[in-house]
């Protein structure tokens, strides 16, 4: 939540930094100041990326591009969206906020970044070296003109709802009692999950999983500025929602079907619900939240939390008032 809200800041600073530039260079120029709607069509267009990105493609082959820089962005992100989180959990007054009360420590850390460093580079930096060829038999390009600001956005949500859906299936098949010890049991060893055990992962469930990832990119686009940005998203939802902090400006209070730390927390100190990655509408349609949400409610009326979403805001979550009341209620 923290690392989103971090990076939404970011983007509308650069925008009103990019707008106030525009302007600049056409008063000094001794042109006619362009409209707010010339501006922000300006912007979308992201034309004042094509120096920095004509400069990649004319410097780098595309094997570099594709596969190296890939990786490095992958890693800087990962990394780089942990820290916020790492920090919060040497600041006292912020530990109200922990979903769980079990504390993170260097151990639990170092074990964690053990494994990861392996997956990275044994699982991950293979699949992405590999993926040149597959990107270029699939169509991708990185030519210019580049996507719209608009085309990627949209493409962006439509792939963050089709992964969601494909992961709600592939994670609760994880789940199934024949296979869960094998391959997704290494992921619920933290019970309390924060930042980087997001990938904390058997190579086998990082396959798995990232076939959905890839399948907005596959279905929708062949730019890789696009996939980027769908990259850069998801990595940066997935740290999010493994964050172990409930703090109060989430992501829920804008987006209505936004699950959040909150409710994956809940899924891995419970493991039998909760099963999709971005929004709460699976777990709600096939039913997989109600003991979540009879929890939740408690904690909610109580003041122990804040979060809530539209199924909640509408009355049509379910839960019970007590334990021994066996009928369900509704919110």
């Amino acid at each position: 939540m923290l690392t989103l809200k971090l990076a939404a800041s970011s983007a509308l600073a650069s925008v009103l930094c990019v707008t106030a530039v525009y302007a600049a260079n056409a008063t000094m120029g001794g042109e006619t100041p362009m409209t707010w709607m010339e501006t922000l069509e300006e912007l979308n267009s992201l034309n004042f990326l094509l120096p920095a990105w004509k400069y990649m493609i004319e410097n780098y082959d595309e094997f570099t591009i594709n596969a190296g820089f890939t990786f490095v962005l992958h890693e800087v992100v990962y990394f780089g969206g942990w820290i916020p989180y790492l920090l919060l959990d040497y600041i006292p007054a912020v530990q109200q906020y922990k979903i769980q009360e079990k504390p993170n420590t260097w151990e639990m850390t170092s074990k964690c970044l053990k494994l990861l460093a392996f997956n990275h580079v044994i699982v991950q930096l293979p699949m992405m070296i590999s993926s040149h060829s597959s990107l270029k038999m699939l169509g991708f390009g990185m030519d210019v003109p580049l996507p719209t600001a608009w085309t990627i956005f949209w493409k962006v949500m439509v792939s963050a709802v089709l992964e969601d859906f494909y992961n709600y299936w592939a994670h609760r098949f994880l789940h199934w009692k024949k296979i869960y010890k094998y391959i997704h049991k290494l992921h619920h060893e933290y019970a309390a999950p924060f930042g980087i055990t997001a990938e904390y992962a058997h190579p086998a469930e990082t396959l798995i999983l990232g076939l959905g990832t890839f399948l907005g990119p596959l279905l929708l686009t062949r730019h890789l500025l696009t996939l980027w940005v769908w990259m850069v998203v998801r990595i940066m939802q997935s740290i999010d929602s493994h964050s172990g902090y409930d703090l109060p400006f989430a992501l829920t209070s804008w987006l209505p079907f936004w699950g959040g730390p909150v409710h994956h927390d809940y899924h891995h100190e419970k493991f039998d619900c909760n099963y999709a990655s971005f929004f709460t509408i699976w777990d709600w349609v096939f039913g997989t939240d109600v003991q979540f949400r009879q929890d939740q409610h408690i904690k909610y009326t109580t003041g122990k939390s804040s979060w809530s979403d539209v199924f909640y805001k509408l009355g049509l979550a379910t839960y019970k008032k007590d334990p021994s009341d066996k009928k369900a209620k509704k919110a």
